[in-house]
């Protein structure tokens, strides 16, 4: 019988395990000496489950890499395949970097890209279960290697067997919830008073009859992106000069605008979406190891502070969105840049809050150190787990996953988002600082995904965070008013995902809820 792997409450989207392609059997001397002598190297005949052996990485502080990768024939493997592995770990600690960990991982290069992509990290101490992760292996593929060990963290990781199996999508049952969430347990609860903002991101739609549909749901908070890619044509941003003519420009459009938030109730953060001289990633993030021109980012916000400070209507500046690192993540860049935009923006306006993005990723904060500056709010995306929020967006390869459910060898539902948000609570809690939520979703085709907003939303509101989904009118994709499948999406004036986050919108309003304005 198949081996299967599903993820929903009782039938649902998810994966079936169809041909074996590879296994690696660590239990026995003679399976670790079939993988090779790396692997022989690391067998510890006493370390698997029910007394047997198993592979065994171990680093006493996270400052070296103990793995080993097992080199494999692309061709293959192509197509949809399922990683799995059998696993545990003692007093796992994570790396400096996100993606430093423990590692069930592949690598291989496709056309000039290489990519990495891995199962879960595991932390703490983790008896013996299973973790598996789905990746779709393009035609073009080469160089193929599976990764197994720790990088750069802490800790002693053990694999007893690994198998991959050709796989398809399926619709049955699955396997049973996990009684407990032991690492969600000890993530401290919020407080439960509730946001005080709620809104939406900005789309392509500012006319009249947008804003009266927003002020009608109750929103009284827009994420306003300041967005060469949401203009038609697309304006020109490739020289200082250009940037900061598309910035006076944007200011005269969110001036028209403001005189919309202010007939409905609407407070905006203003957010630099793009920045100057930087590469755009394809999910619109701002990668400033591309060559981000700091200065004219200051320039840009000395403008936008002399213009807006004083003015109600700005719940905050957003000083650029998503900024990551992608080459080598360093905090020290972002943290650099951020303290030397927020001081030029404090020497013109002292008051109105700057809202900086997490650390060197859109929900990790890593090591970045609070601004010592006043009103200053700190602000994670989530779109954890990402394989399920954008399946099938772009390239139309990713997997049809339900919610709640099994996704990638993870069981997620509220307290695993919970614990996708352990970086902001903790940061939260150790720095007593604002958190803004700027940006969550899920695609509009997504099965489950009504729940999996409620869910957010419920999480959002117990942490006291304010927020804003993403996105209004911006791609039908995000859109609530759209309902569907990624080749027949279609308006809805109703569906289960529009009433979720309207009813959110509606605690505005209630009586009981702190003022929006």
């Amino acid at each position: 019988m198949a081996a299967l792997i599903l993820s929903t409450v009782g039938a649902g989207a998810g994966i079936l395990n169809r041909e074996l392609l590879w296994e690696g059997d660590f239990s026995t001397r003679a399976g670790a000496e079939k993988t090779g002598p790396e692997a022989l190297r690391r067998f510890d005949p006493q370390a698997g489950p029910s007394g047997k052996g198993a592979l065994t990485f171990r680093s006493a502080d996270g400052t070296r890499t103990d793995w080993i990768e097992i080199p494999l024939d692309a061709r293959k493997f192509r197509g949809l395949i399922q990683v799995e592995a059998l696993v545990s770990g003692r007093n796992l600690k994570p790396g400096g970097k996100p993606y430093f960990g423990t590692k069930i991982m592949l690598n291989y290069r496709a056309g000039k890209r290489e990519y990495w992509p891995e199962a879960e990290h595991r932390f703490g101490d983790n008896p013996w279960d299973t973790t598996a992760f789905v990746q779709n292996i393009p035609e073009n593929a080469s160089n193929l290697k599976l990764c197994l060990g720790l990088q750069q963290a802490a800790g002693e990781f053990r694999v007893a067997s690994v198998k991959i199996h050709r796989c398809v999508e399926g619709d049955g049952p699955r396997e049973k919830k996990p009684p407990v969430n032991r690492e969600a347990a000890d993530i401290p609860r919020g407080p439960g008073t509730g946001a005080r903002y709620r809104g939406v991101m900005s789309g392509r739609d500012l006319s009249p009859a947008a804003f009266q549909q927003l002020g009608e749901w109750g929103v009284n908070l827009i994420r306003y992106q300041l967005n060469p890619g949401l203009r038609h044509p697309r304006a020109d941003i490739s020289t200082r000069e250009k940037y900061l003519a598309w910035i006076d420009g944007e200011i005269e459009q969110l001036d028209r605008v403001l005189g919309l938030c202010r007939k409905y109730g609407i407070k905006v953060v203003v957010d630099v979406h793009a920045g100057p001289g930087n590469r755009i990633s394809a999910v619109s993030s701002n990668e400033i190891d591309t060559g981000l021109d700091t200065d004219t980012l200051i320039d840009a916000w000395k403008r936008l502070a002399a213009h807006y400070r004083g003015n109600e209507l700005i719940y905050g500046y957003d000083i650029l969105n998503e900024p990551v690192n992608n080459r080598m993540p360093d905090i020290s860049q972002w943290q650099k840049v951020s303290e030397r935009v927020t001081e030029a923006i404090r020497a013109i306006d002292p008051d109105t809050p700057v809202i900086i993005a997490a650390g060197f990723s859109i929900s990790r904060f890593g090591d970045y150190k609070p601004l010592h500056f006043r009103n200053i709010v700190y602000s994670p995306h989530f779109y954890d787990p990402f394989v399920f929020t954008h399946q099938k967006v772009g390239n139309g390869r990713g997997v049809r996953w339900s919610y709640p459910g099994w996704i990638n060898g993870v069981y997620w539902d509220r307290e695993q988002l919970r614990v996708s948000m352990k970086d902001a609570i903790e940061f939260q809690r150790k720095y007593h600082v604002p958190i803004f939520v700027g940006e969550f979703s899920a695609v509009a085709w997504a099965e489950g995904g009504d729940r999996y907003l409620s869910d957010m939303v419920a999480l959002l509101e117990e942490y006291g965070w304010d927020w804003t989904y993403h996105a209004f009118r911006e791609w039908p994709g995000w859109s609530l008013e759209h309902e569907g499948t990624p080749e027949h999406l279609k308006p809805a004036a109703d569906n289960p995902r529009k009433r979720v986050m309207q009813d959110a919108f509606k605690r505005n309003r209630s009586p009981d809820s702190p003022p929006g304005q």
